[in-house]
């Protein structure tokens, strides 16, 4: 009797029955799933932040002294002349986020890469803010934690694109184009 593919996987001792062409073993992996509520938490977490960061860096770019926000430009320390370069950067880190929203939202197979990238440029964003404002305000625990969040319920996408790759008998797809 053959045995399916899930029998294959779940071999006691960790070997499967059968190799790749590679030759290489696979060991059996437990998929991760992203559960719904995850989904839907990863889903505000991009729309907030997206928003945030586009409607903060039009305003920026706007008003390159500061004045829709209320901001200085002495609190940049000397780092930037104005606002309008961070501006740019957080224009762009909005758009960046909102296309993740819009692939996470499709369920895209880029979906995982673009959050990613996105939480992961905003994190980066907070942490050079902090230091060129040489002080950590509240405004940065209210945009900061949901980024946190987001990266904690976007892990499992990974483990879901990664999954996808392997084969139904549990090995790893190699794909490698010949040139003649």
């Amino acid at each position: 009797m053959e045995q399916s593919s899930n029998e294959k996987i779940r071999k006691p001792g960790g070997e499967n029955s059968s190799s790749s062409q590679t030759g290489l073993q696979s060991t059996p992996h437990r998929i991760i799933r992203q559960q719904a509520w995850q989904h839907i938490i990863l889903l505000i977490v991009l729309g907030y932040e997206g928003a945030g960061a586009l409607l903060g860096g039009i305003l920026l770019i706007a008003a390159p002294d500061g004045r829709l926000m209320d901001m200085p430009v002495n609190i940049l320390h000397g780092v930037f002349i104005d606002f309008l370069i961070p501006g740019f950067i957080l224009s762009g880190m909005g758009i960046l986020t909102t296309l993740a929203f819009i692939a996470v939202l499709s369920r895209t197979r880029t979906d995982w890469l673009l959050s990613g990238l996105a939480l992961g440029g905003l994190v980066i964003w907070f942490v050079v803010e902090i230091i060129i404002l040489q002080e950590f305000h509240w405004l940065h625990a209210m945009w900061g934690l949901p980024v946190l969040v987001g990266c904690l319920v976007a892990i499992p996408l990974i483990s879901l694109r990664m999954a996808s790759r392997r084969s139904s008998n549990g090995h790893l797809q190699l794909k490698a184009t010949v040139q003649k």
